[in-house]
C-alpha cells in the first residue's frame, strides 16, 4: 500500500538537527543552519514527507526569552525555508521544565521530550500513519519520544553506535539516503 504525502511526516528536533545547538537560541542572528539542511529538507519533502519540528524550549520557562521571541524566530525560519521551496507543516514546542522554570512553566508535562506529547499531537493533528513516519533527533530523549509515539523510523545524529531501533546518522542528508532506500524497497514490493 502506498501512503499519500498527507499520511507520513519526518519529525525534526530543531537544535542540533536543523541548526547548530548553541544553547537557548532565540534570535535569528544566532540561528545557524547545519550544512546540507535546506537541501535535505527539500529532498524529504520531495519523498512525500510532511516536515514537523518538535522542540523542547525550556529557555522560555526559565525566562531567558519569551514565547514571542520563539514565535518570531520560528516565523523567520518558516519564511527562510519557504524562499527555498521548503514548507514546514508545523512547529510544536514545549516551554516547560519540571524543576528549573518559573511560574506556570514549572511543571511535569507530557509534551516535554522524552515524553511523546508533541509527536502524538502532530500525528493526531495531521492524521499520520506512525509506522510510516520518521523522527530525527540528536539526543536519547528524542529517540525515547519517538519510540513512545510508535514512530517507525528513528534517526539519531552523531550517535556513537546504534541504539535499539535507532539508526545512527551524521545529519539530515544521511537521513534522506536512508529513507530513499526504504522507499525503493517498498516500491519494489520488498
Amino acid at each position: 500500500m502506498t501512503l499519500s504525502k498527507n499520511q507520513k511526516a519526518v519529525f525534526l528536533d530543531r537544535d542540533g538537527v536543523i541548526n547548530f545547538d548553541r544553547g537557548y537560541v532565540s534570535q535569528w542572528s544566532d540561528f545557524e543552519l547545519l550544512p546540507g539542511v535546506v537541501t535535505a529538507l527539500a529532498d524529504l519533502q520531495d519523498l512525500g514527507y510532511r516536515l514537523i519540528v518538535v522542540t523542547n524550549q525550556s529557555g522560555i520557562g526559565r525566562g531567558f526569552y519569551t514565547e514571542g521571541d520563539f514565535a518570531a524566530l520560528s516565523t523567520q525560519l518558516i519564511d527562510f525555508l519557504a524562499a527555498h521551496d521548503v514548507r514546514l507543516t508545523a512547529i510544536y514546542h514545549c516551554p516547560h521544565h519540571p524543576t528549573d522554570a518559573l511560574g506556570g512553566y514549572k511543571k511535569d508535562c507530557d509534551c516535554r521530550k522524552p515524553r511523546p506529547g508533541m509527536v502524538l499531537r502532530g500525528v493526531a493533528d495531521w492524521q499520520l500513519e506512525v509506522e510510516a513516519c520518521a523522527l530525527v533527533g540528536d539526543k536519547p530523549s528524542d529517540m525515547e519520544a519517538g519510540r513512545g509515539a510508535g514512530i517507525g523510523h528513528l534517526f539519531q545524529v552523531d550517535l556513537k553506535g546504534d541504539g535499539e531501533g535507532v539508526t545512527s546518522v551524521s545529519g539530515l542528508p544521511e537521513v534522506v539516503k536512508n529513507l530513499k532506500a526504504l522507499a525503493e524497497v517498498e516500491n519494489d514490493g520488498g
